[in-house]
């Protein structure tokens, strides 16, 4: 298995680990001491740097949107694509979240993670959103989502 595959995967069962425990200290191993994590599209859009900053950045969205839903089901929407860039092997792969929240009508939107991965640790990781999805998953909010957030910053 190629090592940002591996990397990703191991990172990914850790953080679902991590989001039944709020340990975030096993999160630690998977990023190089200046990893960036950036989210792109919609209003959620931001920066982080260090692991520091990036885990404070997920525990804040993940304590204001998915840990206040009932539910919480991520799908993956097609097979990890990895390629090799100057800064390391790049991993992508789409995926659905999908939440219930209360009564209101279940909600979710599509998103893309890229990892870049260097010396068997994450340099830069990002989620993607487009603006169509954000906008309807926005529109949820205001209708169904008072006591949310989701905010990074």
């Amino acid at each position: 298995m190629e090592q940002a595959m591996q990397v990703f995967m191991d990172y990914a069962a850790a953080f679902e680990e991590t989001y039944v425990d709020d340990d975030w200290s096993r999160l630690a191993p998977f990023f190089s001491k200046d990893a960036t994590y950036e989210v792109r599209g919609g209003p959620l859009a931001c920066k982080l740097e260090g692991p520091e900053a990036i885990f404070a950045g997920m525990k804040k969205s993940i304590d204001t949107l998915d840990r206040r839903c009932s539910e919480r089901k991520i799908d993956l929407l097609e097979a990890p694509q990895v390629t090799t860039t100057d800064a390391g092997q790049e991993l992508s792969v789409g995926w659905h979240i999908d939440y219930q929240y209360g009564d209101a009508p279940r909600a979710g939107f599509d998103g893309r993670s890229v990892a870049t991965v260097a010396n068997g640790v994450i340099v830069a990781l990002r989620d993607e959103y487009t603006e169509e999805e954000m906008a309807n998953f926005g529109a949820w909010m205001q209708e169904h989502g008072e006591g949310l957030g989701g905010a990074y910053v």
